[in-house]
């Protein structure tokens, strides 16, 4: 509305000024202009000044009259919005809050999907704190407001976006078929390409896998792709020792033992490639 103020206002003045700056041409032979031929000239710019300033009357008049209509339009398009704000159950104030948070949430998200599928795969829990606070959000009677509807139809977009970058390179889903085992699902190309790595499956599954020699169509198994930020998956030929440089001291190695002792059993110095090993205090 304030645009269209703008924009009548100047077509206004330009009118304005193109009335006042319409001068006659002044070419006249003042020395041998008769008496009659004088007062002929000046009656028509008196005229014309009359014109002018008839004309600029007129604009002036008109531009009143469009600023009128403009503030009038304005009363009516607020008194549209203040019978929005009451159907919502809010004011201006509490309606504009209530965007700056949805704003807040659609930046979060747009930091967050710009990251890379395996930073989003590590920060996956951050995934469905964002997922709270947009329920969170339209659980709210003013999400049903032009503005936090649009914006929250863009957060929505946006972690499903990030669930498919997650879904890329995060972990994955398999339903077990009849004859499945962990070595042979292990061994199939959309999900490791190496038996060896069946350990991966069932540390994974502890929840539903008891024995890792049994388990059962239909079953679904999560398939990571990632170790997570606590994990460390044991690579071909490392020891406790080479683990535990990794993430601290050479002598933090016992630590990782006692906390890994279940699944590495009596012998520290017995650990296996594609085994998976909790790492304390991360």
């Amino acid at each position: 509305m304030k645009s269209l103020r703008f924009i009548l206002t100047s077509l206004l003045l330009l009118s304005l000024s193109a009335v006042v700056l319409a001068q006659p041409n002044w070419s006249y032979d003042f020395e041998n202009m008769k008496k009659e031929d004088y007062f002929a000239e000046l009656q028509k710019l008196q005229k014309r000044e009359a014109d002018a300033k008839a004309e600029m009357a007129n604009l002036e008049a008109r531009m009143n009259e469009l600023q009128g209509q403009i503030t009038a339009a304005e009363e009516a398009e607020q008194a549209c919005r203040n019978e929005i704000y009451a159907m919502l159950g809010t004011d201006e104030a509490g309606y504009n809050a209530f965007v700056q948070q949805c704003r807040a949430l659609e930046s979060d998200l747009n930091a967050f999907v710009s990251l890379s599928g395996e930073e989003i795969y590590k920060r996956r829990d951050e995934l469905e704190s964002y997922r709270s606070r947009l329920a969170e959000l339209r659980m709210n009677k003013i999400s049903l407001g032009p503005q936090p509807f649009s914006i929250l139809n863009r957060c929505e977009s946006l972690i499903n976006q990030a669930q498919q970058k997650l879904d890329a390179v995060g972990s994955g889903r398999y339903t077990v078929l009849r004859g499945d085992y962990l070595w042979k699902i292990s061994g199939k190309t959309n999900v490791y390409g190496d038996p060896y790595a069946w350990i991966r499956i069932y540390s994974a599954n502890r929840s539903q896998i008891k024995n890792p020699d049994l388990i059962y169509p239909q079953q679904v198994f999560e398939i990571p792709r990632l170790a997570r930020s606590n994990e460390h998956w044991v690579a071909r030929g490392e020891s406790l020792s080479d683990i535990a440089k990794r993430y601290g001291t050479a002598f933090s190695w016992q630590q990782i033992y006692q906390a890994n002792k279940e699944s590495i059993g009596a012998d520290p110095n017995l650990i296996f490639p594609h085994q998976v090993l909790t790492i304390p205090g991360r």
